[in-house]
């Protein structure tokens, strides 16, 4: 079991109304993987309000917060799953120390790039998913270091709740990636030649972003299982891929990514872009198990 993998099955039995099978999962699970521990205590009272529980749901949210965890104030005021947890007493407070940690985090933030491997001769910039981190794609990324590549991993500045970055702008974040690209030529000396722009998510959105508005060069792209919201209004300019090598792995099972995947995959065909789509039987909107086979294989060119 993985964080991710833990995440998407709690997901499952919850849109099928199956909330205390949901909370077993979590319970059994949610303190093994490793993953961001904010994350599970906010599905745990989630949706243990959601099962009829609030006094339960209240006393989880509160444990979290004394744990040192912050969840933002406007989606604890607004969420509907949290509407019995509003009526107690003890929510007022949870929620006002959630503003000041809020505020904290907000005067903090700042882009981090994490280099997990210093020696090699061609580099790797790796791109979590959202509300995800650096600690938790960094297991995913760590064969391109076992390849004997530099790896970089970039983490969004942008901090939804405790440990949970995200990349809702994703100007912001390409703005961010051209920052980190600079600082690491200037350090490594690796040329876009030999530089690969990986994502899961989200993160791939930033990639094709930064791309697209030429803050970022690379040789090629990894895409793993790409969230593309902006994909149709960037079709016009998928001309500036020519000459880049595009690797899209993606689930036949992701219903958020799929569709996506599939619609870059005709686009890049249709300009003659060289692209490979792997689509992977049986999997949801996850990493692969076999990523090092992806990562092995635009590591080592055609």
């Amino acid at each position: 079991m993985t964080y991710i993998k833990l995440l998407n099955q709690a997901i499952a039995l919850y849109m099928e109304e199956r909330y205390q099978e949901a909370i077993d999962l979590l319970n059994r699970h949610g303190r093994k993987v490793n993953g961001n521990m904010a994350q599970i205590y906010n599905f745990q009272y989630a949706m243990t309000a959601r099962g009829g529980q609030p006094n339960l749901a209240m006393a989880i949210l509160q444990e979290a917060v004394d744990e040192g965890y912050w969840y933002s104030p406007d989606y604890l005021r607004s969420d509907d799953d949290l509407e019995p947890l509003r009526r107690l007493d003890a929510f007022d407070e949870v929620v006002e120390t959630c503003a000041r940690r809020e505020e904290e985090a907000r005067r903090n933030a700042a882009p981090c790039l994490r280099v997990i491997s210093e020696k090699g001769g061609a580099m790797v910039v790796a791109l979590h998913g959202d509300q995800e981190s650096n600690a938790i794609s960094e297991p995913y990324w760590r064969p391109a270091a076992d390849a004997g590549s530099i790896v970089a991993l970039a983490q969004s500045s942008t901090e939804s709740f405790s440990d949970a970055y995200v990349w809702d702008d994703s100007g912001k974040g390409a703005a961010e990636l051209e920052l980190h690209l600079s600082s690491l030529r200037e350090r490594f000396g690796v040329p876009p030649e030999r530089t690969v722009l990986a994502g899961f998510s989200a993160g791939c959105s930033v990639i094709l972003q930064a791309v697209l508005d030429r803050q970022a060069d690379a040789a090629t792209l990894l895409l793993v299982a790409p969230w593309l919201p902006q994909l149709e209004e960037w079709a016009p300019r998928l001309e500036v891929l020519k000459g880049t090598k595009v690797r899209i792995v993606v689930g036949d099972r992701d219903e958020d990514c799929l569709e996506g995947s599939k619609r870059l995959a005709s686009l890049l065909a249709s300009l003659g872009v060289d692209h490979h789509l792997r689509v992977i039987e049986g999997m949801g909107h996850d990493y692969p198990d076999d990523l090092r086979d992806d990562i092995t294989a635009v590591l080592s060119g055609p």
